[in-house]
C-alpha cells in the first residue's frame, strides 16, 4: 500500500514537472504569435523593406528609355543621343565639356572652313563620372576625324572638378548605366552608396515633375521653354538671356599645377593615333570672372590656345553661351582650323572653287 500511494506522488510530481517545464515554452509562443500578428510589427518590416525595394527599381528606371522620353532633360537627351551615331565621316570633330554644346556651332565651323564638322561635347557631369567613355564610343562607330578639337572650361581643368564624390553627377551615372559595361556600373553603385542613393531620388523626382509639367502644359496648351530648344548637330543655346553680372567664385589659387598638363597631355598622347592632329582648347570666360588672370598664369602653354575673356553679354550663365556668344567662339575655332590646315596641307583636301575670270570678247559696233 506504501509502494503504490508513493508511485502515486511520484507520477504527480512529474506531471507538475512536465507543465512547469512547457509552460514558458507555449507562454513565448503565444507572445511571439500575437507580435507577428500585431499590425505595428508589420509597418515596421514595411518602412525597412520598402526603401530597399525602391532604391533598385528607380535606379532602373533612371537607366531606362522611358525616363529618357520623359523624365530627362535636354541636356540629358544630348548627351546620350552620341551613342545613337554610326558609319558619321567628320573632317573635324568637337568634344569637350558643355562650353562646348553651346559654344562651339559645327555649322558655323563648317561654313567658315569648309571641313564637315561634327559636335560631341557632354556636360562635365559625364566627364567627371564616364571619363572619356562618349569621346570612345564614337571613333569605334565613326570615321577617324583629321582634327579632334577638345574644348573644356578652366574649371575642368581643376582636380577638384575631377571628382564626383558625395556629388549627385546624375547624368554621368546615367550613361555610364546605359552604355558602360554592366560590371563597371554595378561596381560604381555598390561603390558610391550616397550617390546611388541620389541617383535613384532623381529619376523618381524628374519623372515625377516632367509628368505634372506635361500634364500642365497639355492643360493650358502653353509650350515650356525647354521645348523650345533645338539640338542641331550636337549644339545648341540655353533659351535664357544674356548675363549682365558674374557669380563670386572661390578664388583660385595663382599657380603652376601639374594635373591642368596631365588632362591636356592624356588628350594629346592619348587620342594621336585616331585623329591626324589633336587640340586641346580653354574655352573663353567672361572678363569679369573674379579667376580670369590666375586661369590665365596656369593654363599658359597647356593648352592649344590662350584663354580669352568675352564681356559678360555673351553669356547667358558663367560658362554657357548666348547665340551672339556661340558665334564668337565658333569664329575663333574655325579660324584654328583654317591656320591648322594651312600648316598641314596634307590634310587640306577641300575643293577649291575657282573664281570667275574676266574674259574679252570681241563686238563690232553699228556706225
Amino acid at each position: 500500500m506504501d509502494a503504490i500511494t508513493s508511485l502515486k506522488h511520484m507520477s504527480l510530481a512529474i506531471e507538475l514537472h512536465e507543465a512547469a517545464t512547457h509552460l514558458p515554452s507555449a507562454a513565448a509562443g503565444e507572445q511571439a504569435e500575437q507580435q507577428t500578428g500585431d499590425p505595428a510589427f508589420f509597418y515596421c518590416i514595411l518602412v525597412v523593406l520598402l526603401p530597399l525595394l525602391a532604391i533598385p527599381a528607380f535606379i532602373g528606371l533612371g537607366k531606362s528609355d522611358f525616363f529618357l522620353h520623359h523624365g530627362a532633360s535636354a541636356w540629358v537627351k544630348a548627351n546620350d543621343d552620341i551613342f545613337n551615331l554610326q558609319g558619321r565621316n567628320c573632317d573635324v570633330l568637337v568634344y569637350g565639356d558643355s562650353t562646348a554644346m553651346t559654344g562651339i556651332n559645327p555649322a558655323v565651323v563648317s561654313d567658315e572652313t569648309g571641313f564637315k564638322t561634327c559636335n560631341i561635347a557632354v556636360t562635365n557631369a559625364v566627364l567627371a563620372v564616364t571619363g572619356n567613355l562618349t569621346l570612345d564610343h564614337y571613333l569605334q562607330q565613326n570615321e577617324k576625324p583629321k582634327m579632334l578639337i577638345v574644348q573644356l572650361s578652366p574649371d575642368d581643368f581643376q582636380q577638384e572638378n575631377r571628382l564626383w564624390k558625395h556629388t549627385i553627377y546624375a547624368e554621368g551615372l546615367l550613361e555610364l548605366l546605359r552604355h558602360g559595361s554592366p560590371e563597371e556600373g554595378r561596381h560604381t553603385l555598390l561603390t558610391h552608396p550616397h550617390e546611388a542613393v541620389a541617383f535613384a531620388g532623381y529619376a523618381a523626382g524628374f519623372t515625377a515633375y516632367y509628368a505634372i509639367k506635361d500634364i500642365w502644359f497639355r492643360a493650358t496648351h502653353l509650350r515650356p521653354e525647354e521645348d523650345q530648344i533645338q539640338v542641331r548637330n550636337g549644339f545648341f543655346t540655353p533659351p535664357s538671356p544674356a548675363r549682365t553680372y558674374c557669380d563670386q567664385a572661390t578664388a583660385l589659387r595663382d599657380g603652376s599645377s601639374q594635373f591642368p598638363r596631365t588632362v591636356a597631355d592624356d588628350y594629346l598622347n592619348g587620342y594621336s593615333d585616331r585623329s591626324a592632329i589633336v587640340l586641346v582648347d580653354v574655352a573663353p570666360i567672361p572678363s569679369c570672372d573674379a579667376n580670369l588672370a590666375a586661369y590665365s598664369s596656369e593654363l599658359q602653354g597647356v593648352t592649344s590656345n590662350s584663354l580669352l575673356s568675352l564681356p559678360i553679354g555673351a553669356f547667358n550663365d558663367d560658362r554657357h553661351y548666348t547665340a551672339g556668344g556661340s558665334q564668337i567662339v565658333s569664329t575663333l575655332v574655325a579660324r584654328q582650323v583654317n591656320e591648322i590646315a594651312f600648316k598641314n596641307p596634307s590634310l587640306d583636301d577641300r575643293i577649291q572653287t575657282m573664281p570667275d575670270v574676266a574674259a574679252l570678247h570681241l563686238v563690232s559696233l553699228e556706225r
